[in-house]
């Protein structure tokens, strides 16, 4: 294990690992101790940080003065490692990051020089900009239908709101500027009497009322009503009503320099249940 007290990083290595790093350890000893008050032990790197202040009163006391705890950072290029108490960069007292510290230790050498230019280690600007989409409140359908019972062999028409777009600006650690986006991309019907669904532009799906539109041959009936009335064949043979579904497929992208990279895609779906009705004509005598 690598121990920090000040700074604790503790991570379970394999056994088999270990002489590997303790002779790591061992190399980095020399400068560790000598910038940041560290010494190697048998089981890890001991960083003991302590501090005093003065009370400022005549019989002036002393007391221990908490310092930051140390940050990982790398220098441009991620070239070489670093400690520092100041941020950014990995902090060493949250568990989270003891994977990456571990991982960029094996790879990369300590820096030679404290005075080179330095900044935060890289940021993964796609992982943040999906982060970002996912934190949207991507909007469902707000949608109905005409006539609000349907006839059989006349069309039913979609009518739907138009949903809003996101964006969102921000700067990285590393100092880039991420921009994200989400927009719908199209809209997807399902209309539940067998008939495949079918997806349409957003335009398209919000343009003229009627553009989306569909035609059901079979009205829906109570169940009694399939088995005991004469018009039970012309119902559909399982629902009392259409469960109709529309999905907005938001597909979002994201950019920190140059062109636009596509991030992926999220559905929002919502439903209603439509009856379908029929009408009868009758000739007066």
């Amino acid at each position: 294990m690598l121990r920090y007290h000040g700074a604790r990083l503790a991570v379970p290595l394999l056994l088999a690992t270990i002489v590997i790093l303790v002779g790591l350890e061992v190399g980095l000893s020399r400068t560790a101790t000598a910038l940041d008050g560290c010494r190697p032990t048998s089981d890890g790197i001991i960083c003991g940080y302590t501090g005093s202040t003065s009370s400022g009163s005549s019989s002036s006391s002393r007391a221990p003065a908490p310092l930051p705890p140390l940050r990982y950072l790398a220098t441009q290029g991620g070239s070489c490692w670093y400690w520092s108490r100041y941020p950014p960069g990995f902090d060493s007292w949250n568990s989270v990051y003891d994977h990456s510290i571990i991982s960029t230790r094996w790879r990369l050498p300590e820096c030679r020089s404290r005075s080179a230019p330095v900044v935060v280690l890289i940021v993964d600007a796609s992982k943040r900009a999906w982060t970002v989409f996912r934190s949207f409140p991507l909007d469902s359908p707000d949608f109905r239908l005409t006539p609000a019972i349907g006839i059989t062999n006349l069309p039913s028409r979609l009518h739907l709101e138009a949903p809003r777009r996101f964006r969102h600006t921000e700067r990285l650690p590393d100092g880039r500027r991420l921009e994200v986006e989400a927009t719908v991309e199209t809209v997807r019907t399902e209309w539940s009497d067998g008939t495949p669904s079918v997806a349409y532009g957003v335009t398209t799906a919000i343009g003229d009322p009627g553009a989306v539109r569909h035609t059901y041959l079979l009205k829906t009936c109570p169940a009694d009503y399939r088995i005991s009335h004469l018009d039970g064949p012309k119902c559909h043979p399982a629902l009392d009503r259409y469960p109709i579904t529309v999905t907005y497929r938001w597909s979002a992208r994201y950019r920190t320099a140059g062109g636009w990279i596509g991030l992926g895609s999220i559905d929002r779906p919502a439903s209603i249940r439509y009856d379908v009705d029929e009408v009868l004509g009758v000739l007066q005598p």
